[in-house]
C-alpha cells in the first residue's frame, strides 16, 4: 500500500536520491510548455507539499535556459518537519537566480495562511498525497482556500501559473486536477489550461491525459556513483495540468 508519510530522516534521504531527478525533470518539461512562465518578470513561488524542492531545481534550470537574469524567491510548505535538514541545506544555497527561500511546516488543510504576490504555484504529488492519507474529500475546500488566500491576491494584470504534477492514475486523484479550473471559473478568474502526460510504459489508454510530451527521459541525473546505492528513476511518468491565470 506504500507508506503514507516519511517517518525517518534516513528513509527521506533515500527517497530524495531515488526520486528527485525524476520529479525535477517532470517539472522542467511542464515549465517549458507554458507561454506565460516566460513572460513573468521574477518568480515568486509557492510550493505546496514541497518536500525536497525538486521544483526549485527545475526552475533554476529553466531560468538558466530561458532568461538568466530572472530571480526566484521560493516559499515551500510541507506538513512534515522531517524535511527540515534538507531545507536547512537549501537555505544556504544562493546564486544570482535563487535569491530567497523560506519554509513552513503547515497542514494546508487546517492552517490559516494568506500569501500575497505569488505568481507560480506548484502542487507536486500533493493530490495523490491527499488521496493516500484519506483526505481527498477535503480537496475542493483546499482549492477554494487557495483561490481566496493566494490566487485572488495576485497582482492585477500580472499573470500566474499553476503547475500540477502527480501520479498518472484516476485511482490516485488525477480526476480532481480539473476541479481547480472549474472553481477558478466560478470565482470569475479567466484561465487557460493544458493537460500533459509522459508515455512511459503506458498500457491503459485512460493514461493518455491530454498532450504527450516528446520525451520521457529525465533531464537531471544523479552522479554515477549513486547508481550503485540507489535506484534513481531515469524516466518521467506523471500526469500534469498547467493552468495559466490572466
Amino acid at each position: 500500500s506504500g507508506r503514507k508519510d516519511y517517518e525517518c530522516e534516513r528513509m527521506m534521504h533515500f527517497y530524495v536520491c531515488d526520486y528527485t531527478a525524476k520529479y525535477a525533470s517532470e517539472m522542467l518539461y511542464l515549465m517549458r510548455k507554458s507561454d506565460v512562465m516566460i513572460k513573468i518578470k521574477d518568480y515568486h513561488v509557492l510550493s505546496i507539499g514541497c518536500g525536497a524542492c525538486p521544483d526549485l531545481m527545475a526552475l533554476e534550470r529553466y531560468c538558466h535556459e530561458s532568461s538568466p537574469t530572472k530571480t526566484v524567491s521560493y516559499m515551500g510548505i510541507d506538513v512534515n518537519d522531517r524535511w527540515k535538514s534538507i531545507h536547512d541545506k537549501i537555505d544556504t544555497y544562493r546564486t544570482s537566480t535563487i535569491k530567497k527561500t523560506k519554509f513552513r511546516y503547515w497542514d494546508v488543510i487546517t492552517h490559516d495562511f494568506i500569501i500575497p504576490e505569488a505568481n507560480v504555484i506548484v502542487m507536486q504529488y500533493l493530490i495523490s498525497y491527499f488521496y493516500n492519507t484519506n483526505q481527498i474529500s477535503q480537496i475542493n475546500s483546499f482549492f477554494q482556500k487557495l483561490i481566496e488566500t493566494v490566487i485572488s491576491r495576485k497582482k492585477k494584470d500580472s499573470p500566474m501559473v499553476i503547475l500540477i504534477n502527480d501520479v498518472n492514475s484516476i485511482y490516485r486523484g488525477r480526476n480532481y486536477f480539473i476541479e481547480l479550473v472549474n472553481m477558478l471559473e466560478l470565482s470569475n478568474f479567466h484561465s487557460t489550461f493544458g493537460k500533459y502526460y509522459f508515455d512511459y510504459n503506458i498500457v491503459n489508454p485512460a493514461q493518455k491525459y491530454g498532450e504527450k510530451h516528446d520525451d520521457c527521459k529525465t533531464v537531471f541525473d544523479l552522479p554515477s556513483e549513486f547508481e550503485d546505492i540507489y535506484q534513481p528513476w531515469h524516466n518521467c511518468s506523471s500526469a500534469q495540468l498547467l493552468i495559466e491565470v490572466q
